[in-house]
Order: structure tokens, then sequence, then C-alpha cells
């Protein structure tokens, strides 16, 4: 039960857990019309969310066109705003969604493409399982004092973790990401992903277990 509180003006109240967080506090800003409130927000988060983006699709430039739509929403949704988690909650539940999506289409345009073709010199692979060709990607390892040979290998096992993430299902590769490379909680990951908590440790487990198979070699 959320702590009451007495003032002059409205005698006991219950406080909002979520309005003391200073996300809230900008996003509420923001939909009173304080531009500012916004780009602090835009500011604090845009690497984060391109990173997980990149990671879900495993291609940069789309990683930032995605992320592109996540603030997006968050601007247009400004007006409907009501804090009912955490602000990090849900702006993560906006980018599994747009991540989910846009990986859908992709899915859907690969197939159609695929049925078009009927040389086979002329298929392509699937989208976004190439890496940046000018490798401006962000690195899994850190490369700082190993050898050229040593680097060598780490990009080559972060290569295999890319792709054994992107042969992921979408959700699992969602839940996962969540869980390792942002720490939320399986209770924000559940809200995140508008599903249980129960659910969320299945396709975590499932996901973990997929790719340690895949990555066998590299363990």
């Amino acid at each position: 039960m959320p702590p009451k509180t007495d003032t002059p003006e409205t005698g006991p109240y219950e406080t909002d857990p979520y309005q003391i967080d200073p996300d809230v506090q900008l996003m509420l800003r923001f939909q009173q019309g304080d531009e500012d409130g916004f780009l602090k927000l835009f500011s604090k988060y845009q690497t984060r969310i391109i990173y997980f983006c990149f990671l879900f699709c495993g291609d940069q430039t789309l990683a930032e066109d995605l992320a592109q739509d996540v603030f997006l929403r968050v601007y247009q949704g400004a007006r409907g705003y009501r804090p009912k988690a955490k602000f990090v909650t849900w702006l993560y539940r906006i980018a599994v969604n747009v991540c989910l999506n846009d990986a859908r289409k992709q899915k859907k345009a690969w197939l159609f493409r695929s049925l078009d073709r009927t040389n086979g010199a002329d298929r392509m692979a699937r989208p976004g399982a190439a890496a940046d060709p000018d490798g401006r990607v962000p690195e899994y390892a850190d490369e700082s004092n190993v050898s050229a040979e040593d680097r060598m290998a780490l990009r080559e096992r972060d290569e295999k973790i890319k792709s054994a993430l992107k042969k992921l299902p979408g959700e699992q590769r969602a839940a996962v990401l969540l869980r390792i490379y942002d720490d939320f909680s399986y209770r924000e990951i559940a809200d995140q992903m508008a599903v249980s908590e129960g659910k969320v440790k299945t396709l975590i487990f499932r996901g973990r277990q997929q790719m340690k198979e895949m990555l066998r070699d590299c363990l």
C-alpha cells in the first residue's frame, strides 16, 4: 500500500510510487509543454536504446532507425502518458514492440522475396544477418590490452554471439537481451513485454539453452 501524506490543501492522499522517479518527472514536464524534459530523456537513453536495437537486429543502420522510431513514439505519446511504471520500463516496452514488429515485417518481406526468386544465385540472405560493412558495430568483448591475434579471436567470438542471438525467436531474443545485457529484473521484463514473470523465465531459460548449444565451441 503506497504511503499516505497530509498536505494543507488536500489532506490525506496516496503517493504514487512512480512519481518519485526523476525520469517520470521529466516526461511529465514534457507532457506539460517543456521540450527540455524530452531532450534530457533522449540524451540519457539514446545510446542504450540504439545498442539494444542493434543487439536485436544485428544491423547498425537499422538499429538507429528503430531507435528513432522508439523516441518518435515517446514524443507522440506524451499527451496520453500515465506513469504506471518507471519511465525506463515504459521506454523499453516501446523498444521491444518496435523491434518485434520490425522482425515480423522483415521475416514476411524475406519470405515474399524468396518466393519470387527462381534463380538460386539470386537468393538473398535474411535482412540484418550481416554485420555493418564498415564494421561500425558495438563490440561485446573488451579488446583493450590484448594482442592482435587475441583481438581477432575475440571479434570472431563476438560475431558468433551476434549470429546466435539473431537465430533466437523474437520474444526469446528480447527477453535474453533485457536480462543479460540491460540487467532488468524478471518483473521489469514482464512489464516491458506485457507477459507473466513465468513466461519471461521460460523465454530466458530456453534462449540461454539454445545459445549454449549454438556456441558450444566458444564456451
